[in-house]
């Protein structure tokens, strides 16, 4: 996942009503032949597993690092681990640093069409009765005023309101590996990049035509449990170094579950995944190869780093050897 977006989002929850979690790591009730299947699928992505690799070229060594955006009592053993080279480097790439996001939410107002439905539509217009009527009551249980929200385009809605219950709330609910790694930078005075700006990283979702948009809004609003199923799962194969799978099993439900025929199914999961990962790892290459420093630090969400036009493959087909570190 866009860790600003995700941290007001987060603040604007933690305001509201959760219900309990009833989110398990599904992987351990699949059946043999599942797990089985999923285990192949998993050794054919391309850097499926690891969330810490090296990446050599020259004099130059990349540390990249698959990062949560929420916090989780485990990652204070990934940051003694990463406390050295984070204090030994000459930079820290992140998606967006704290600054930026700064800079971006001082000037939303400007930025309105990024978030907002053309003038005189709304997403009632979108979507049909029965998701309104899920719409309406996930608003009322976030004691989101409903008048004031209808008005933003469907991606945002699926982010505010079908969120899972299990994500951590509080005031250090979004002290996740990324802000605690640019902490660390800024006590050791080590510079800190932006691979993008925010503007750019919520066009991936603005950008998606309507239609799909409103698809994907109604898909989570009916998905209730799943999402708690889908974070815990995710997280847990997280901490196992092991996101290949966590990212094929959302493939799997998406498949099965989202509305219409699969050949469209097939369409909107692709767009997805192109424009949330794929298009942005390789937007994001140019700006690391031309980053100076012999020591340098990548840190994004993990999702990044698998998959044929994930970041580590596509380091990897740049001319840069590879090497698994400790996580």
């Amino acid at each position: 996942m866009l860790r600003s977006l995700l941290t007001l989002l987060l603040c604007l929850t933690a305001l509201s009503a959760h219900a309990r979690c009833k989110g398990v790591d599904i992987r351990p009730q699949l059946t043999t032949n599942q797990r089985e299947v999923l285990q192949r699928e998993a050794e054919k992505i391309p850097f499926g597993q690891g969330n810490h690799w090296i990446a050599s070229r020259g004099s130059q060594s990349i540390h990249i690092v698959g990062t949560m955006h929420v916090n989780d009592w485990r990652l204070n053993k990934v940051m003694r681990n990463l406390k050295p080279i984070i204090g030994n480097a000459d930079a820290i790439l992140l998606e967006v640093s704290e600054p930026e996001g700064e800079r971006f939410w001082k000037t939303a107002n400007e930025h309105k069409s990024l978030f907002l439905l053309p003038e005189g539509s709304n997403v009632q217009d979108l979507i049909s009765g029965s998701s309104w009527q899920s719409l309406t009551q996930s608003a009322d249980d976030r004691r989101f005023d409903l008048t004031e929200i209808v008005r933003f385009q469907p991606w945002f809605l699926s982010m505010l309101l079908t969120g899972s219950s299990c994500g951590p709330s509080g005031l250090f609910a979004t002290n996740g590996l990324d802000s605690r790694i640019e902490k660390q930078a800024r006590r050791k005075r080590i510079p800190i990049g932006s691979l993008e700006t925010v503007e750019s990283a919520i066009k991936s979702l603005s950008s998606q035509p309507l239609n799909d948009q409103a698809s994907m809004l109604q898909f989570d609003l009916l998905e209730g449990n799943s999402n708690d199923h889908g974070f815990i799962t995710t997280r847990e194969a997280y901490f196992d170094e092991n996101m290949a799978e966590a990212m094929i099993l959302e493939e799997w439900r998406f498949i099965r579950d989202f509305p219409g025929p699969k050949s469209n199914r097939t369409r909107v999961w692709q767009r997805q995944q192109n424009a949330l990962l794929a298009q942005r790892n390789k937007n994001w290459i140019p700006i690391i190869r031309r980053t100076k420093g012999d020591l340098l630090m990548v840190a994004v969400g993990a999702a990044h780093l698998p998959g044929r036009d994930g970041l580590l493959n596509l380091m990897h087909k740049a001319g840069y050897k590879m090497q698994r570190a400790a996580f």
